[in-house]
């Protein structure tokens, strides 16, 4: 339908956006990042023109995920058997959207990474000759706690539920690599490796968020408790 008015325009544009974020998860995802991502470069005083590349480079992700949206819902129209040219469509839009959230985490990283390594360098750590040690014991705690979590729940599988055993022990690995002594720059990295496998679960739909956070929260938890109680 034809917009008469510039106001119907509108609020045609404003259905479609929040069409894309009711249905689409990767959707609610890119919202959520591009939140916490201006809210870190406000907490890091970025310049007014950081701002503006952040701010160009969260909406080219979120286009991207939209015009994806877009046309995943024409394919669907047009036909609702399969046929490869419908797939090659929805792989090469789903691609674009890669592309571009590769292109804002390059971005990030560059923005961002400076600031935060140079904070890191003055939170105080734990230095300590049994390195091994004050890393193996996180590890069995952790795995033995979120096991436990899952037998109580009355989840018996290794894969899913909460909470997320392979994040706990991603952030609990992070959390021990920056209290053992390690650089600004390699804390974060570490950080920025748990995350990565945090998001993998949650793209593998075999964790939802309130599993992943918790597991993260346990992990760094569990990790600084250890510490405290073996240094």
């Amino acid at each position: 339908m034809r917009a008469r008015t510039l106001l119907e325009s509108f609020n045609y544009a404003l259905a479609g956006f929040f069409y894309a974020v009711s249905t689409q998860r990767n959707m609610r995802i890119h919202c959520c990042m591009a939140v916490l991502a201006f809210l870190l470069g406000y907490v890091m005083h970025l310049t007014s023109v950081e701002l503006a590349i952040l701010a160009l480079t969260v909406g080219l992700v979120i286009i991207a995920e939209m015009i994806n949206t877009a046309l995943e819902v024409v394919v669907d129209l047009v036909t609702q058997e399969y046929h490869p040219l419908a797939k090659t469509a929805k792989n090469v839009a789903a691609g674009s959207v890669l592309v571009t959230a590769l292109v804002a985490i390059v971005i990030g990283f560059l923005l961002f990474f400076d600031k935060i390594s140079a904070r890191l360098e003055g939170i105080p750590t734990v230095r300590t000759n049994s390195a091994s040690l004050l890393v193996l014991i996180p590890i069995l705690v952790i795995v033995a706690g979120v096991v436990s979590l899952k037998v109580l729940a009355g989840y018996y599988h290794v894969q899913g539920g909460m909470p997320s055993g392979h994040v706990a022990l991603a952030f609990g690995l992070a959390t021990a690599i920056h209290l053992l002594g390690a650089d600004g720059p390699i804390t974060l990295v570490a950080f920025i490796l748990a995350s990565l496998v945090a998001e993998s679960r949650l793209e593998a739909r075999i964790h939802r968020w309130p599993e992943v956070v918790a597991g993260g929260l346990i992990g760094i938890a569990a990790t600084v408790l250890l510490f405290q109680l073996l240094t």
